[in-house]
């Protein structure tokens, strides 16, 4: 049996973040990964965005540690060098009926304390990106992009440097309590059983965290940790249009996702997504069908783009709390002594914006750990 004092369950962008910040504190750390890299799922097939907090309800975590995890990911990357833009962002109303959509962001975004936003004009859009359609929308300075797996790098190897372990292909299988410690069973990478003995485990296990804390012995249903799985796709913009949009340009919100967008990669390609589907099973093949719905979506603001000028790139999966119909929910961050399993932490429903706020999210495991 392995002894440590924390072990975190899944090497994406989270548990990374949470690793690197609790062995700086000099905690003994292991990681386990079921995947043979770190940030083999959500963490690398998203949009890698910096957002800026206008799309959550006030006083959530997702709003709290958005804005917070802005400032601290700037931050980082310029200290650290690692590959980041700050491009800033359009949220535009194409017609009359989305207007009162934008507004309704922005005084939202003020009341998150969302820094620098401010209501533009058409002709304001028009001086900023002269190919946009629109007319009225919402700029976003402190919005920008980021070398997400360069993030994850740095993470991973900043916390091998203070000494944690990283152990991937080791895929987590039960676990049980043991007098104040947590006993965590283990498939390692040779297929043999193994466990590990600690007395914190962060369950920052993304698409399969529900089913974790299920080893736990925490009902799910019960407590709310029941993951939805949510699929976006992504289609590349031909080069030919390579420069001619400097911001990232968004459309209104739907429900379920931020809409069909403008991303733009750090060496100046352009794709758009995500769409946003619930799935039952983890898959990303792009459906080349989709084209027509990712061109009308965004052919009523970008009216240069042409049908062929689209073809299929990537997706993702989202793991959504809120099931396909359902109202907002939150991150689960929580310390489950009062579920009865002291010394667990369970991070359940961490999508978008977990990557801008992994920094803050670490943070507040950290006092977690700490206050016990």
């Amino acid at each position: 049996m392995e002894n440590t004092d924390i072990l975190v369950i899944g090497a994406g962008v989270i548990g990374l973040a949470v690793a690197e910040r609790l062995s700086s504190a000099g905690n003994e750390v292991i990681v386990v990964e079921k995947h043979d890299g770190f940030g083999r799922e959500t963490s690398s097939r998203n949009s890698e965005v910096i957002h800026g907090g206008m799309y959550y309800p006030v006083n959530t975590q997702k709003a709290e540690l958005c804005v917070a995890g802005n400032r601290m990911l700037y931050d980082l990357c310029e200290r650290k060098g690692i590959p980041f833009q700050k491009t800033g962002k359009i949220i535009v109303a194409a017609s009359r009926d989305e207007v009162d959509e934008i507004n309704r962001l922005y005084e939202l975004g003020r009341a998150n304390g969302a820094p620098g936003l401010r209501l533009v004009t058409k002709k304001e859009i028009s001086a900023m990106e002269p190919l946009i359609a629109c007319i009225t929308g919402l700029y976003s300075p402190e919005t920008g992009s980021i070398d997400s797996h360069k993030l994850m790098e740095y993470f991973e190897r900043t916390a091998q440097s203070n000494g944690a372990v990283i152990a991937y292909n080791c895929e987590v299988t039960g676990m049980a309590k043991n007098r104040g410690s947590i006993i965590t069973e283990i498939r390692d990478a040779d297929a043999k059983p193994m466990t590990v003995q600690s007395s914190f485990v962060i369950n920052a296990a993304g698409l399969c965290s529900d089913t974790v804390a299920a080893f736990a012995g925490i009902d799910c249903a019960a407590a709310g940790y029941t993951l939805h799985l949510c699929k976006g796709e992504y289609f590349s913009v031909s080069n030919r249009h390579k420069g001619k949009v400097r911001h990232l340009v968004y459309p209104a919100p739907t429900s379920i996702s931020l809409g069909i967008h403008i991303v733009l990669n750090l060496n100046g390609g352009m794709k758009l997504g995500p769409n946003a589907f619930y799935v039952d099973t983890v898959d990303y093949a792009v459906d080349a069908s989709h084209q027509r719905e990712f061109f009308d979506g965004a052919r009523r603001y970008l009216p240069f783009i042409e049908y062929d000028d689209l073809s299929p790139d990537m997706a993702g999966i989202r793991p959504k709390l809120q099931h396909e119909g359902g109202g907002f929910r939150d991150f689960v961050i929580a310390e489950e002594g009062g579920r009865g399993v002291p010394g667990l932490v369970n991070l359940v429903g961490i999508e978008s914006p977990g990557l801008t706020s992994c920094l803050a999210i670490a943070e507040k495991v950290a006092r977690m750990v700490d206050g016990r």
